[in-house]
């Protein structure tokens, strides 16, 4: 009887063995070099991400959907300056002030930073435990390259990265081609915009001028970005037309003011190029991710007087 009791606790003990599920697999770790050259290991694919700013966020959106944000920057969902409005519409919280607080409030498992957010911030979150990969405040398109392989690989999707960059390239060649059958010399412009001391040699929006066929007449002038925008240097370049950076809600204000200044400026009346403004939203100006594209399709139309581009479409460029 013993035997017989014994033999049925063994079937029991086996029939319920076999009917537990095997453990899910762990994920396997990741581990990236950052653009400080730190190595960076997440435990696993990232599911809560947050960065610090609008380039950022519009970068990793194009490896990895919307819900993977624990947060959106505050400018995300200005159609003015964005092209991620749509996609972050329903993205909580809307973030604006980034401290140790604000950010592990939101609990991300990974903080996407860039050579422009500030250190110490860098330095108090990565205290708090929370992994940061820092990409570039790119100033050039190989560096806007260089975020989108970083990111895909931060998150788990490097083949993401590689479909996104297959569009970018393939829009890019198009550019060059198109702007090359253009007839006659390149035309100057000037950019015009609350932000006076960008744009000049060694910027990003120098890179996207020379993308687009334009001579960039902060350059001409021998302006260097940071550098002041000066009457003498707008005089010396003498552009053909004025690059207008629409501001966007909150900083109209500020702008109108501005630009009343500086087109009614004594010295500047006789200018080649006072009455041939091209005015563009910021979006197309200060972009810093791969939907630069737009942007430089935006200043070439603008430039040249005509519809080079069709910009109907400024579908984010997606890799998923």
């Amino acid at each position: 009887m013993k035997l017989l009791r014994l033999l049925l606790l063994l079937c029991l003990l086996v029939v319920s063995g076999c009917g537990q599920q095997s453990p899910a697999p762990r994920q396997a770790a990741i581990t990236v070099q950052d653009v400080r050259g730190k190595t960076v290991t997440l435990p696993q694919k990232p599911r809560r991400i947050l960065t610090d700013s609008l380039h950022l966020d519009e970068t990793v959106l194009t490896v990895v959907p919307a819900d993977h944000l624990a947060g959106a920057y505050y400018l995300d969902s200005e159609p003015g300056i964005s092209f991620i409005a749509k996609e972050t519409a329903g993205v909580e919280p809307k973030l604006r002030d980034y401290t140790p607080e604000t950010v592990a409030a939101v609990k991300p498992d990974l903080f996407l930073a860039s050579t422009w957010s500030d250190p110490g911030l860098i330095q108090k979150l990565e205290a708090l435990g929370i992994p940061v990969v820092v990409c570039y405040g790119p100033t050039d398109l190989d560096q806007i390259r260089g975020n989108v392989e970083l990111m895909a690989k931060a998150v788990g999707n490097p083949e993401a990265g590689k479909k996104v960059l297959e569009q970018f390239d393939r829009q890019l060649a198009d550019i060059r081609k198109t702007v090359e059958q253009q007839p006659g010399p390149k035309p100057t412009g000037l950019l015009v915009s609350l932000m006076s001391r960008y744009g000049g040699s060694g910027s990003l929006y120098d890179a996207l001028c020379k993308e687009a066929g334009i001579r960039n007449g902060l350059t001409a002038a021998g302006l260097k970005n940071g550098q002041a925008l000066t009457r003498e240097a707008v005089l010396q370049a003498d552009p053909d037309f004025f690059l207008v950076s629409l501001p966007y809600g909150e900083e109209k204000d500020a702008y109108d003011k501005f630009s009343r200044q500086f087109f009614t400026d004594p010295a500047f009346q006789g200018l080649k190029g006072l009455d041939h403004r091209v005015s563009l939203p910021d979006r197309y100006v200060y972009d810093a991710s791969p939907m630069v594209v737009c942007g430089i399709k935006a200043m070439a139309n603008g430039a040249y007087g005509k519809t080079l581009f069709d910009l109907s479409d400024e579908s984010l460029l997606k890799g998923y």
